[in-house]
Order: C-alpha cells, then structure tokens, then sequence
C-alpha cells in the first residue's frame, strides 16, 4: 500500500547524504575554518552533529529497504519516525545552504586605507644608465 512511500523515501534520504556530507567543498571548508571565537557550534559538535544526522539518514534508508524488502512491517509510527528523519535532513540542509548563502553574499568589510604611496614628481626625470 505504501510502497511508493518507501521507495521514493530512500531515494531521497540516499541523495540526502550525498548532497550533505559530499558536497565539493563542505567538508574542506570546516578543516580549514578558524572556529576559536565560536561558542555553540564548536568543531567538535559539528563532528557529532554530523556524523549523528548521517547515520539517522542511512538508517532511515535501511529502514525504507526493510519494508520494501519484507523484512520490516508497514506501521503508522514507522512511517512517522521515517518522515521525521527526511524532516532533520531537510532542516539541516536548509540551515547549510543558508549559511553557505550567506557567507557568499555578505559584503565584505571595508579594508583599512593603505598608506599612501609616495607621489613622483611629474617633472622628474627617470635616471639614465
């Protein structure tokens, strides 16, 4: 009855994954960010948040095969933690692409005004060898 739920499910929770934890420059970008002034999303909770919503992504695909396969029964709360995986990958790919959005389109600071480079005099003339 559901099948198409739980087919089109793990297709979806597979690119997922994909789009989170491949993305091209992702996974560069956290090693090389400086995260010292950061109170809440140190690297270390990063880490863990991750690694927590792709393992919670990659079960939810497991799950979906289960069904599909006939190893695990159609039931009302599966279906509901199922949607509430597909629900945390959505947010949190929402919460990325957001702040990759972000950081890509703020403005940058003003730089400090160099010094100014010595004038040459108009008149002068350039030595000869």
């Amino acid at each position: 009855m559901h099948d198409d739920f739980y087919t089109t499910l793990s297709q979806v929770l597979g690119v997922l994954v994909l789009s989170l934890m491949w993305d091209s420059q992702y996974l560069l970008r956290l090693t090389r960010q400086d995260r010292a002034g950061v109170l809440f999303w140190t690297k270390p909770r990063v880490r863990v948040y991750s690694l927590v919503v792709a393992t919670t992504l990659i079960a939810g695909i497991a799950a979906s095969m289960g069904v599909l396969g006939g190893f695990l029964d159609d039931t009302e709360p599966l279906r509901t933690g199922l949607f509430g995986i597909l629900a945390l990958g959505l947010a949190t790919l929402l919460t990325r692409l957001s702040a990759d959005i972000i950081t890509a389109t703020r403005t940058p600071a003003p730089a400090a005004d160099p010094a100014p480079a010595p004038a040459s005099a108009p008149d002068a003339v350039p030595p000869q060898e």
